[in-house]
This record gives C-alpha cells, structure tokens and sequence, in this order.
C-alpha cells in the first residue's frame, strides 16, 4: 500500500465518540445530517432577513419579519463586552402554537427562512389537543398514559426501518448563554452539542443559582408568556420543581442540544419529549437546521402497540455507566436491555467493551492492514449485534480515514459512501458530519481517478 498525497478533512475528535462514553459526563449528540427524500419540499423563494432590531430600536415593524413581540434584550448573558441577548416571539409560528427564541440578535436574523421553511409541515400538528389523549387515522402513533411512566408515544401500524415516525417544531429555542456555570451533565438535556463551542464556567464567587437561577427569570417569563400555547410546555415533566423558573426547569428537563447560526443552544421540542428512554431504543431524533424541524426516525421495524423510544444517553456504553448517566433523570431505566437476565447483559457488555478497545486498536499508527481488515469485520458485527445504527455512519467515516492513511483509496470509498447513505437517514443536511463526508470522498474519487489516469 502506498501513503496517500492528497489529505483528508476528517480528524478525530473524542467528544464525537462519546458512545464510547470516555466522558461519562457527557450526553451525546443529535449528529447533523443529509436530506432525507421523505421531507416535504422546501419553501421556494427564502426572505431576505435583515438584522432585526431590539428593544432601544425605534424600527420594530419591519415588514416580513416574523415576530409579532417587541423584543426584550440584556448584555448581562454574555462574557463578551457588548454581546446582546434577545428574546424573540412569533405568535403565529406553528398554527398559533407559537416560537420564543433566546438568543442575539445575528442569529435571529438568520432565522428568518428557517421559520419560513417550516410552514410546508405546519399542517402535521392539526391532531395536537392539550392535555388530552388522541390518536389520528392519519397518523402510525398516539401520545397516551403509560403505567409508571407517564405520557409515551405507542404505534397505531406497523412502522418500518428509516420511516420518519413524527416532525415536531420547536416552542422554546435558548442559547447556552441562558444557562451560565452548568457543568457538563448536570442538567437534564437530552442531548449535548458537539459541533462547535465551549461551556462557560462559574465565575469564581459567583453561584449558579445567582447567575442562572435569578438572572433569567424574567426573560424565561417573557418568553413563556408570548407563546400562543403554553400548555404545550407547561405540561411536560420538570426535575428541579422550587429551585428555577418553570420553563427553565422544562427546558434543562426535556430539552435536546443542537447548533443554531453558529451558536449552542437548547431546543425545546413537546412532542418527541414525550418519547420516553430506551437504552436500546427503536427511534432516533434528527434536527434538520434549515427549517428547525426535528423528526423522529424508526431505526427499525416497530410493530403497532408497541412503545416508541429514543435514548436520553449515548449509546453503546455498559450497563454500570448507562446507569450513572441516567442518574440526570432521576430514574431506574426498566427497558428491555437494563431488565434482560444478567447472562444477556454481561454479553452485551463485553461486546461494547471490546468495541471501545477495537476502536483505539484500530487508530493505532503501528496497526497492520491485515489486522486493520480483520478488526474492522469484527467491529461492524459487533456494532450490528448490538444494534448500534444510527451510530453507523460515524464508524465508517473513520473507517474511511483509515483505509485511506493505510493506501487503499477503494475501501476507502466503500466506507465513505456508505457513512453518507446513514447520514442521509439520520442526520442535518447542514452540519459538519455530512459536510465532511462529502468533502473527503471527493478527496478519496480524486485520488481514484489519478491513479487510474496513471494507470491508463
């Protein structure tokens, strides 16, 4: 094999293998992913979306912008000298459900065509009734009590592998700079970013509480209040009752982590929150950053009757440690994989502990390609046994690195490609994982051709 000339965009990054969990602290991410042929059209011609204005401004009703609040603003969220924070409302986003925004000012802006882009699905929340059980013909899935757990999401049909089960719209959008001195996995989201950015820490004699606690109250309200349908929110479950502003407590509770603009936020999504946890779960939630949708998709079959679920936690890591991580929920997991006989567990367990160790093996500089070829074969039946899916596509990403560093441009195209076809399924059009595949195949193809010009 020869040393490639050409290099890769990809590196390796440890947050992006949190399933892996080295951190046990972190939660893992929703991945960004490719458009996925099920998604309705997007909306033709996007609106021009000029900086919007904050509460000094004399000019709020800017024709085409679509927030229907004036905005209310502070600096004190930001370690940046100057840097602004906003809460921005439409009261019409949704079918009058409604949209708060807690963010600056430059990345409402940029939300202009995403708001736009979402109306095409609007019509999907046509069945959503506060407070009450339902389930619509229309629809593969009711939102009902469920014993011991509250409310769940069931399956009305059969649903089949890669179906997108439900698109939800957010209520409440925060950027990270809402929730100052919050260590890593100390607050209840689901889901934590890891495209960009850093978490602030405490400054040194100043409280959480103080700093998030207090401080944000008033605009949590705000935002709360300028919603058309706060029930939505209200009504989903809370951790911290008594020591934070309701929606605070909803949001660090049932709240997913996805990259806005550029900036880190929380995202406040009602109907896929009532998707209770499985460690072995049969769905996977999916941001699609164009148009702030996030969906829900089947990582396989799931027959009618049967409880649809999503994990709160990264997948793949042992019993001990998933039940560690669940600790920010306040709850013993009872899902089919934490339940099954301790024989069934302590197998599960040496296969995600040998992954881990396959995993590192396999980076090592001194690695031979026979064995790379070997551990590789291994891995993927590994991965498959335990049905770690939607984690496929990051595998072979860097399977595709590696193949490529050992000098085999063609494995490292079969890999490349079918990282991108799970990244179609399950992840943002817009995001740095697909970005970067798409970028390094073009890389592996170039390499192809020279070498088969050369060849000629």
């Amino acid at each position: 094999m020869t040393k490639p000339t050409h290099r890769l965009a990809f590196k390796f990054s440890p947050i992006l293998w949190s399933c892996f969990f080295l951190t046990i602290n972190h939660v893992s991410a929703l991945q960004t992913t490719c458009p996925n042929p099920l998604l309705s059209p997007l909306s033709a011609a996007p609106k021009q979306s000029p900086l919007l204005v904050d509460d000094e401004s004399d000019s709020f009703d800017i024709p085409n912008l679509p927030w229907t609040h004036q905005p209310l603003c502070s600096t004190s969220f930001s370690d940046i000298p100057g840097e602004k924070f906003c809460v921005f409302s439409s009261a019409s986003y949704n079918l009058g459900a409604g949209v708060s925004f807690l963010t600056t000012p430059e990345t409402a802006a940029g939300l202009v065509v995403a708001i736009d882009r979402a109306a095409d699905h609007w019509l999907e929340r046509r069945h959503f009734k506060p407070q009450e059980e339902f389930q619509h013909p229309d629809l593969p899935y009711a939102i009902i009590s469920i014993p011991g757990k509250g409310k769940g999401v069931i399956a009305t049909r059969k649903i089949s592998r890669f179906e997108t089960i439900m698109r939800a719209f957010p209520a409440v959008i925060a950027d990270n700079a809402f929730f100052p001195g919050e260590e890593e996995g100390e607050a209840g989201v689901k889901f934590k970013v890891t495209e960009g950015g850093t978490r602030k820490a405490t400054p040194a004699g100043e409280s959480v509480r103080a700093r998030g606690f207090v401080k944000g109250r008033k605009y949590y309200q705000r935002a709360l209040e300028q919603l058309g349908d706060k029930q939505r929110v209200l009504n989903l479950a809370r951790s911290r009752k008594g020591e934070m502003h309701v929606l605070e407590d909803v949001i660090r509770t049932n709240a997913f982590g996805m990259t806005v603009n550029g900036r880190d936020c929380k995202g406040l999504y009602p109907e896929i929150a009532r998707m209770n946890h499985a460690c072995d779960p049969n769905a996977f939630p999916r941001f699609t950053s164009n148009d702030l949708v996030m969906s829900a998709v089947a990582t396989r079959d799931i027959m009618p009757g049967e409880e649809i679920t999503i994990s709160y936690i990264p997948l793949g890591m042992p019993t001990s440690y998933r039940a560690k991580s669940l600790g920010n929920w306040h709850f013993n997991c009872t899902c089919a994989l934490c339940t099954a006989p301790a024989e069934a567990r302590d197998a599960s367990d040496s296969r995600r502990e040998r992954l881990m160790e396959l995993f590192y093996a396999m980076q090592d500089s001194e690695t031979q390609y026979d064995a790379l070829v070997d551990w590789t074969r291994e891995f993927i039946e590994l991965a498959q046994v335990e049905r770690l899916i939607t984690k496929i596509g990051e595998y072979y990403q860097v399977f595709m690195k590696l193949y490529y560093d050992k000098g085999d441009p063609e494995s490292a195209k079969k890999y490349g490609e079918a990282a991108l076809y799970f990244a179609e399924i399950f992840s943002d059009p817009e995001g740095g994982f697909c970005t970067s595949l798409r970028e390094d195949l073009q890389v592996v193809e170039k390499v192809l051709a020279e070498s088969k010009a050369k060849s000629g």
